[in-house]
């Protein structure tokens, strides 16, 4: 079995690079460690969900739409987080009324 290679340097590199907050606790994973089963508090997050939008913390839409799907962050692909978070902002922009829930992006997804 693989495991992660990062360095904790190469980790405070991605915090600085995506402007993630101090508050939220970054560890690579151990020899035995999976991404489908992190250590329980954590969950796995790959760098090109990042790339695509998907900020730590995470905003409570994206919250709402794991939780409405059961599923964990790392298993939505990259693509699908821009087409989260560009729903997202569409729907801010537009001023539409009340937040966009799970259902309704899922109606335009």
């Amino acid at each position: 079995m693989a495991h992660s290679r990062i360095t904790a340097e190469e980790l405070e590199d991605l915090r600085l690079s995506y402007d993630i907050l101090s508050s939220v606790s970054f560890r690579a994973l151990g020899p035995k460690e999976r991404t489908d089963d992190p250590p329980e508090g954590f969950v796995a997050i790959y760098e090109p969900a990042v790339q695509q939008g998907l900020h730590l913390p995470m905003h409570p839409f994206f919250d709402e739409v794991l939780k409405d799907w059961n599923l964990a962050p790392f298993q939505i692909t990259p693509n699908s987080w821009g087409h989260m978070v560009a729903s997202y902002l569409l729907w801010v922009i537009a001023e539409a009324r009340g937040n966009l829930t799970p259902k309704e992006f899922e109606s335009i997804y």
